[in-house]
């Protein structure tokens, strides 16, 4: 198995606010106690996250896809239809950063139990601008309520300092492999910059 240690650049500035403390009491990231002593180098982790509002035509659900790697390395890719219809693309693209952000939960803490240590917060990159501010900004607000979950569970750990949400263009967005039909120059576009490593 071939491991890609190199840390990946892809120019987002993250939006850091200090004034989080206003709206949540976010608990710490857990650090299990029984977690053995991290050994070696540090990871990064990114995640990228995308939704395709409304794709099933026969449904209307959306489709969340979801890229997880280790600096350069994939480690994880999800592709799943969405359990509930969603009115909006907005909605649908903060359902898909929830599920994101409980898997990256999830693998943090798995990660940890191994001995590997983690550096810094998980980034996350949404194509969908609305869906980033909001996330990131304290002082945003939500008009509908019905995605409150989605949109609490996301902010309370941006809050919490182990996850860092930033805006990137949709050409860009490497989930985009899992859930839009592409074309075969642009998938190859894509997979290009999955593995950076044995492309060249």
């Amino acid at each position: 198995i071939s491991f890609d240690p190199t840390v990946p650049e892809f120019n987002v500035d993250f939006q850091h606010y200090q004034s989080w403390e206003e709206f949540y009491e976010p608990d710490p990231e857990i650090i299990p106690e029984d977690a053995p002593e991290p050994r070696g180098k540090g990871v990064t982790m990114s995640c990228f996250v995308d939704a395709s509002h409304a794709s099933n035509k026969v449904t209307y659900r959306s489709h969340t896809g979801i890229f997880i790697m280790l600096n350069s390395a994939p480690i994880v890719w999800y592709s799943k239809r969405q359990n509930t219809v969603e009115s909006s693309t907005f909605g649908s693209e903060f359902v898909a950063l929830r599920i994101a952000t409980e898997m990256v939960q999830g693998l943090r803490y798995k990660l940890r139990m191994m001995g590997v240590p983690i550096d810094g917060p998980t980034s996350m990159y949404c194509d969908n601008e609305s869906v980033t501010k909001n996330a990131s900004v304290p002082e945003s607000t939500l008009s509908k309520k019905h995605n409150s979950i989605c949109y609490h569970k996301v902010r309370e750990s941006v809050a919490a300092g182990w996850i860092q949400v930033g805006w990137i263009r949709s050409e860009n967005n490497l989930a985009d492999l899992f859930t839009k039909v592409l074309n075969g120059q642009k998938r190859l576009e894509l997979l290009e910059h999955m593995m950076t490593r044995w492309s060249g």
